[in-house]
């Protein structure tokens, strides 16, 4: 999951028009952000906004793919990549970028951990 300079530069370039973003390594790729916000993230050239419930479904109307990091198995995932042509219009991206943010500054839900029972059953052993 590498991210090329020039894809960089480009994703740089367009979101910078929208509003100040800032970047940094994560992992295997690069972690975008507006203030603290990690709003988007890029692997493998790709450009990935951060989604909640609210606004995953333009991404799932355009069938764009989910970010499914190695070794993550079939995990709910909370990136979508972005359009291409999203990228290219200020106006659209602008509305994108917003949901991005406003999702990122939302917890994510708490995974669902399967608990053992408050008891186990006690397996008494004589040896008589």
């Amino acid at each position: 999951m590498s991210v090329s300079q020039p894809a960089l530069s480009r994703a740089l370039h367009h979101l910078s028009q929208v509003a100040p973003v800032s970047y940094r390594r994560i992992f295997a790729g690069i972690g975008l952000y507006h203030q603290q916000y990690l709003f988007a993230i890029m692997a493998d050239d790709r450009l990935y906004f951060r989604v909640d419930d609210a606004s995953r479904y333009p991404y799932l109307d355009r069938a764009m793919p989910a970010l499914q990091p190695r070794g993550a198995g079939s995990s709910v995932s909370h990136f979508y990549q972005l359009p291409d042509a999203v990228l290219e219009d200020s106006s659209e991206l602008l509305f994108w970028m917003r949901a991005a943010v406003e999702a990122s500054q939302a917890p994510l839900p708490e995974p669902a951990y399967v608990t053992a029972p408050t008891q186990s059953p006690v397996r008494r052993f004589s040896a008589g």
